[in-house]
This record gives structure tokens, sequence and C-alpha cells, in this order.
């Protein structure tokens, strides 16, 4: 029964990267690439999602790691493409 565990955690993974693309996916669809420019995402991992979601409130830090994943991840995902699609904005302009 122990060997279903990983088999469950990764089956997770993969649904949570297909569920929010626009955190996990660059925008020709694939993975993203941990390369030299992605190491501040790397290093960081969880904690700048933690600090997004709290608007850099430590404070708020306690609250945050109370919420749903699937609230947090939701709302991540709205603020990237918010901001994509504004950067894309200004660049018309």
């Amino acid at each position: 029964m122990l060997y279903l565990v990983p088999f469950f955690f990764l089956q997770f993974k993969q649904r949570t990267i297909d569920s929010y693309p626009e955190l996990f996916r660059e925008g020709n669809g694939e993975q993203l690439d941990y390369s030299a420019e992605r190491n501040f995402g790397e290093k960081w991992s969880w904690y700048q999602s933690i600090y997004g979601l709290s608007k850099g409130d430590i404070t708020k830090f306690n609250e945050i790691t109370k919420m749903n994943v699937n609230e947090c991840l939701m709302y991540l995902s709205f603020e990237k493409e918010k901001s994509e699609l504004e950067k894309m904005l200004i660049k018309k302009k």
C-alpha cells in the first residue's frame, strides 16, 4: 500500500500543474525552465507565493498558510495573468 503514496502525489502534482498553467508553465505550454534567471523562484519557492498572497505583510503569513491551496493558486494565477496583460498593454502604447 505504501507504494501507492508516491503515485498519488505525482498525480496530484500533475493535476495542479495542469490546473494552474499560468503559474507552472511558460506561455508556449512547456514546463518552466529553472535556468539562471529562475534562481530566485527556485531559491524562495513557496515563500514568494506566501509573500505575494499577504502583500508583503509578514503578520498575515500564518493566516495565508491556513488557507485552501486551490484558493491561493487561483488568486496567484489571476494576479499573474492580470500583470502580464497590463505589461502587454503598456508595451503597445
